[in-house]
């Protein structure tokens, strides 16, 4: 994930390795502001394991305090064992790591390790290298000497941060865990000087109550666990299921925030005349005299010629890289990258801004307090035409077709000189798929014949990149395990024979192209034979449970923003004679910021469906979750049936010869599907036995069930080759079978079979 900051901020890389002055751990006795936490003898002994979680933080002349009282009690092997190691980590260029008490209690003996001698060792260890994560900071850890069980483990530490980037600036966070959070003591307290502008807040089900004044100093302070926090419904938009966190700052609001950042990317920014980038930057511009082009060329250098990796020595956090550093090194984290995207486009004449993001629970940030911690990304907005455009240097594939794309990060804060407030990220429509999908299925053989089938699936954008890594790869085993999963998956075209995969990188569109079989999509309803053609829309659903009273008043997110269209092309029997399409074949309706689109028809013995869904970002308001649903529940039953004629000629009306020949093409892809098969895959070979099911040839069916039972032998595979004997007449095999069947069943569930769909009562075999 790409962080800019957060409650736990990561920090940002330099060119070399300072000297930390950070970089050991201090022992000291704790600061005289800290209010010691008093414990209760019968609280230590019978109560919680956790004895006691206290948090204090102090907020003054730029530099913020955070210390931590903790105490647990050692009750068994499984605790004497995860409270043996202590790792405690620190950011070594902010601040330091102090020590202040490290106790082990005994009954009435309290064994000081400090005073023993017992010392943290320090390690620098780097642990999201995997995610391209290279934070800088420090870790100080210890084995607990002669813990025992039964003992009680007291530890109290701090750590400060002086943030290089925020000057006088200062904030603090606290989770507050809330009930069941089982605590003997537990207490988050906040203080900062009386003269000094701070404010604080919390979520809204927290009593914060009013700041106390103190001794020259504000107290803000909360018991915890706090009260057990409402279940929000799963659909509920994101900022009604943030955590609780208390929040402290200086920044008054967003402006002052977006102006003392803004000078250290406005810095970062400026390129050297004559110099490498400005070099970049002219030689987009020859290119195209066109804004939108420039943007996307340079935002395509941006992508593709700098790595991502946050790397956090010496100032990180809010700290940006220089463009020309980052241009240098060719790699950078969000800051880095927008700050050099930024360069590029200033140098063009594209008006542009760096805009600070939160890419989970944005629409929360309008309500926290104006902090660095509310944001964890950093992007670029550039304005071209009076359009905003929301550029991310560490996505990939961005292009002109989807460069007006919108992310769903629902507000920005962008960094000027003047101070800008927060600024909605306005939805509009999506102009291109993500996903567009075209099936081509050729249901000449019959109404109750297999198909052939062929899919096309192309995916734009940053989905599409995953693509292009296959096919750089090109490696055929890939290539395999992806036509075996797809095969397999819910929405599998059934046995896939061969699939092709390209990637467009002009377009950045990867493309997928399988061939395969599949079963008749007609079956028999209502005495006719009939195929649905409901798409899109039978899956259509909108039930938000808003039953709780509290939950009443509680809108619904939307799901986008998306945009998917499928296409299907289907070539009927006898060149669809008599084949007449009922129903919806033109469909416009909306519901829950959820458009669907359809056109079908029928055509020279081809049923061709286009349909569309557009999902856009945003909510669905509590009035408007009634019409929702209605839209929801009509759109659902719009449905669209072929219906095959009266005379549609069916398999048993066809001779062996006839059969033959019509699923000849059907048969050689089975058995392709089997040739490409692992040797543990059977489900092809089942298939295939399916097949032959289907038309009449019994013994083959046989023997390809035959040869999974050698392999894998289950129930419903001798009850299936079962009812094979019994076609072929062989009653005496075909009621072996089913005693083999119910021989296993019954060793697998006992005499007594819990069956399945019963939930789960007992009912005797029969």
């Amino acid at each position: 994930m790409n962080r800019f900051a957060g409650v736990s901020a990561l920090a940002f890389f330099a060119a070399a390795s300072p000297a930390f002055a950070g970089s050991q751990v201090l022992y000291q006795a704790a600061p005289e502001w800290v209010q010691p936490a008093e414990l209760d003898a019968g609280e230590i002994a019978s109560g919680p394991s956790k004895v006691l979680f206290d948090w204090q933080h102090r907020l003054e002349g730029g530099i913020v305090q955070s210390y931590n009282d903790r105490a647990v009690r050692i009750d068994n092997l499984k605790a004497l064992t995860s409270e043996g190691t202590l790792q405690m980590t620190w950011a070594p260029d902010k601040g330091d790591l102090y020590i202040h008490r490290f106790e082990i209690w005994r009954g009435s003996e309290v064994i000081d390790l400090v005073a023993g001698g017992v010392k943290f060792e320090t390690l620098r260890r780097e642990r999201g290298l995997e995610r391209r994560l290279l934070d800088g900071r420090l870790t100080a850890t210890v084995a607990v000497p002669g813990l025992e069980v039964g003992d009680v483990l007291r530890v109290a530490h701090s750590i400060t941060v002086d943030d290089q980037a925020l000057g006088d600036e200062m904030q603090a966070f606290q989770p507050l865990p809330a009930a069941p959070f089982r605590v003997g003591t537990a207490r988050a307290i906040m203080s900062w000087p009386q003269d000094a502008e701070i404010w604080f807040d919390a979520e809204d089900d927290v009593e914060l109550g009013e700041a106390a004044a103190r001794d020259g100093y504000m107290f803000i302070e909360v018991a915890l666990p706090i009260a057990k926090r409402e279940d929000m419904p799963s659909d509920a938009p994101s900022r009604f299921k943030r955590p609780a966190i208390l929040r402290a700052g200086s920044f008054e609001n967003w402006e002052e925030l977006s102006r003392v950042l803004e000078p250290h990317f406005t810095k970062a920014a400026q390129l050297k005349e004559g110099g490498a980038l400005v070099g970049e930057a002219e030689r987009i511009m020859a290119q195209s005299s066109d804004p939108l082009k420039r943007t996307e060329l340079a935002v395509r250098l941006v992508q593709d010629q700098v790595s991502y990796l946050l790397n956090g020595l010496d100032g990180g956090n809010y700290l940006p890289q220089s463009a020309g550093e980052t241009w240098d090194k060719r790699y950078g984290d969000c800051k880095a990258k927008s700050v050099l995207l930024l360069a590029l486009l200033q140098h063009m004449g594209i008006d542009a801004d760096v805009v600070l993001v939160q890419t989970r629970g944005g629409d929360a940030v309008r309500e926290l307090l104006p902090l660095p911690g509310a944001f964890n990304h950093m992007i670029v907005r550039a304005n071209i035409g009076g359009i905003d455009y929301w550029l991310d240097g560490t996505r990939t594939a961005t292009r002109l077709a989807n460069m007006d794309a919108i992310p769903a990060f629902h507000f920005a804060l962008p960094l000027t000189a003047q101070g800008t407030g927060l600024v909605p990220i306005t939805d509009r429509t999506q102009n291109f798929p993500n996903t567009a999908m075209t099936a081509t299925i050729d249901h000449s053989a019959g109404v109750d014949l297999p198909t052939l089938i062929e899919m096309r699936v192309s995916i734009a954008g940053s989905g599409g990149a995953n693509i292009k890594a296959i096919v750089d790869e090109d490696d055929p085993e890939v290539k395999k395990n992806l036509m075996r999963s797809m095969g397999n998956s819910r929405s599998s075209i059934g046995q896939i024979t061969s699939i092709d995969i390209s990637y467009d990188d002009e377009l950045a569109i990867g493309t997928m192209v399988m061939t395969g079989v599949g079963r008749p999509g007609f079956s028999f309803q209502d005495g006719r034979m009939e195929n649905s053609f409901k798409g899109r829309n039978a899956s259509v659903k909108f039930a938000p449970n808003r039953i709780k009273p509290s939950w009443r008043t509680i809108p619904v997110a939307a799901r986008g923003p998306n945009r998917a269209h499928f296409t299907t092309r289907m070539k009927l029997p006898g060149n669809g004679e008599g084949y007449v399409l009922e129903g919806a074949r033109d469909l416009d309706d909306s519901f829950a910021k959820t458009r669907i689109i359809r056109k079908a028809a029928l055509v020279d013995g081809e049923v061709i469906t286009e349909e569309q869904k557009i999902q856009n970002l945003g909510e669905i308001a509590v009035a408007d979750l009634a019409e929702a649903r209605r839209a929801a529940l009509r759109i659902s039953k719009a449905d669209l049936t072929l219906v095959a004629p009266d005379n549609a000629l069916r398999r048993w009306e066809l001779s062996p010869e006839d059969i033959t020949a019509r699923t000849a093409a059907a048969r050689a892809r089975y058995n392709l599907a089997i040739e490409q098969a692992d040797v543990d895959d059977f489900k092809p070979l089942i298939a295939r036995a399916g097949f032959f099911s289907q038309i009449f040839d019994y013994e083959n069916s046989a023997k390809d069930i035959s040869a999974v039972i050698s392999e894998e032998p289950a129930e419903k595979l001798f009850l299936r080759r079962a009812g094979l004997h019994e076609s072929l007449g062989d009653l005496d095999a075909a009621i072996a079978d089913a005693q083999t069947a119910y021989d296993l069943a019954a060793q697998h569930y006992g005499r007594r079979a819990c069956w399945p769909g019963q939930g789960g009562r007992q009912k005797p075999w029969t």
